[in-house]
């Protein structure tokens, strides 16, 4: 089967789980949250890699991501950065409040050019919030 025709069966099962945020705009910066059901922690790349495909987020300059999964007796957390420090962690401390479990937030940022300082890791906060309500 065709790579291309995998992805489509792939993104069809995972379509009524996605949850897409509004796009906020801060400045010059564009920021937007994504929610994902994942049940697998090995799934975690993938989907970020499908969301990445299917909502065209190969141009944002930071895909910050974290996930919380439910394992026997405990939960499982992997966060990832991507390339914006301490961003995973605002969208975990989020998750947890929120008691998300089986969950992928993904938030995108397009960077414009101005610093935000402190003020990104609100908004991260803030989108994670939304797509988790």
């Amino acid at each position: 089967m065709p790579l291309r025709a995998v992805t489509e069966i792939l993104m069809k099962e995972l379509s009524g789980s996605i949850k897409v945020g509004k796009k906020l705009r801060q400045e010059k910066d564009r920021f937007q949250a994504f929610s994902v059901q994942c049940d697998e922690p090995a799934d975690a790349v993938r989907i970020v890699d499908q969301l990445t495909d299917e909502y065209r987020l190969k141009k944002a300059s930071h895909l910050s991501w974290a996930l919380r999964q439910e394992c026997s007796n405990s939960i499982r957390e992997i966060k990832n950065d991507g390339g914006e420090k301490g961003a995973g962690n605002c969208i975990l401390d989020i998750m947890r409040k929120k008691n998300a479990v089986n969950t992928l937030v993904l938030v995108a940022r397009w960077y414009g050019g101005r610093h935000l300082g402190g003020l990104r890791f609100r908004i991260y906060r803030k989108l994670t919030a939304d797509i988790l309500n």
